[in-house]
């Protein structure tokens, strides 16, 4: 349905702080390099600017915050601005999201009925308290829970399984488990994966990580246990030659940032141990369609006294800010702010999360920052220039904590 949204906000005066809106052209959007999906209108003058960015059909909650924030920016220019996201629904965790905008940059949510008169109408600060929900209810299965989903022999083969990947934790492969599945990771790469098939598991090697398709037709390989109680040769060899392929990629420094820094924050012995604690997975799975707080970019760290949380960000800062807010909101209403770890419930959330960055995107991560009620909620850790291949050496204080 084709809404002349316009119109629509000249019949609403009383819903914004300034009138006289125009449209954002669909080649000026290109150019601002706008996501296509929403519509973009402007107003104000020198003093005060405004935005509305509409949503219709399906389209992530994090892009539609990401835009609006990118919308903001264009316009504002350093100038005061709101910020009216429409769209027919919010969840709890964007409300919250957009409540943490206040500095330069403030926004609103309104909805829109298209089949009601009036058909807009403003997200109280009411509705926003009460529809606030938590986002981790649901214990992440333990290896109990897996092994009364299958049958005895099954069971058998899986401790045999587990076993053997237990024993790859010198070489930096840990387990993580799942509801319908376990993977073996190398930092954040998935190399093996478990899944349950009626009350029997399937085993395999996984090459989802590699775009090259001579090398995942070459390393993928199925696994069982055989009639000696021992993993199939074929299956233990591929998965060797996987990890020795590789740590040649980290010995080389052929790894993209991302992975190398997974392998920096987990297996770091000085820094990370002192300052944050140790990786944990989080304890819960997010009850949610989407999985923000189940990103691989997300990381979380038992300390003495408290549960850390770091988001490193080695792309344009205003790329990821949505994000963080996002998780943010649904932290603060989670069971491990509210109920601390299941095994400690002393050990809670600290309500910040820290941002890992580069040296070279600091001004840009600067100028995002203002636009928060909050900022001491987002600590920044600058990363050494040669993190890369000396890890955390040379960050080794909180002499390198931001503070702004």
């Amino acid at each position: 349905m084709k809404v002349n949204w316009k119109d629509l906000w000249d019949a609403n005066p009383d819903l914004f702080i300034v009138s006289g809106w125009e449209e954002c052209p669909e080649d000026k959007r290109r150019g601002l390099h706008l996501p296509s999906q929403f519509q973009y209108y402007n107003a104000g003058d020198l003093n005060l600017r405004a935005g509305i960015i509409t949503a219709q059909g399906k389209y992530k909650e994090e892009d539609l915050l990401l835009a609006g924030m990118l919308w903001g920016g264009r316009i504002g220019n350093g100038v005061r601005t709101i910020i009216y996201f429409v769209a027919q629904q919010f969840t709890p965790v964007f409300l919250g999201a957009i409540s943490e905008l206040g500095g330069h940059l403030s926004a609103k949510a309104v909805y829109w009925r298209e089949k009601l008169s009036p058909s807009l109408y403003p997200v109280t600060k009411k509705d926003t308290k009460s529809s606030s929900v938590n986002c981790l209810t649901e214990l992440r299965p333990d290896w109990g829970h897996w092994e009364r989903q299958l049958n005895p022999v099954a069971r058998g083969h899986l401790k045999i399984v587990k076993e053997y990947l237990d024993g790859l934790s010198k070489r930096k492969v840990r387990l993580v488990l799942g509801k319908n599945r376990i993977v073996a990771c190398w930092g954040s790469i998935e190399i093996v994966e478990i899944k349950i098939k009626g009350n029997k598991f399937e085993l395999s090697t996984k090459v989802k990580w590699t775009r090259n398709r001579n090398i995942s037709s070459k390393f993928l390989k199925s696994g069982w246990v055989d009639l000696s109680g021992k993993i199939n040769e074929e299956f233990c060899r591929t998965l060797n030659d996987i990890l020795e392929f590789l740590e040649n990629m980290e010995a080389n420094n052929s790894l993209v940032g991302k992975d190398i820094l997974t392998l920096k924050l987990l297996f770091d012995k000085d820094f990370v141990p002192r300052f944050w604690g140790t990786p944990i997975e989080l304890p819960w799975l997010n009850r949610e369609k989407n999985d923000i707080l189940e990103s691989d970019q997300l990381y979380f760290f038992r300390g003495q006294d408290e549960v850390n949380v770091v988001y490193p960000i080695l792309e344009k800062p205003i790329n990821k800010l949505g994000s963080i807010l996002l998780v943010s909101t649904a932290l603060e209403h989670s069971s491990l702010r509210n109920k601390g770890l299941p095994e400690c419930p002393d050990l809670k959330w600290n309500q910040k999360i820290y941002l890992l960055i580069p040296q070279n995107y600091m001004d840009e991560l600067r100028l995002c920052l203002i636009w928060l009620k909050n900022r001491d909620k987002f600590p920044v850790v600058i990363l050494p220039v040669d993190w890369k291949t000396e890890g955390f050496k040379n960050l080794n204080s909180y002499d390198r904590y931001e503070g702004y």
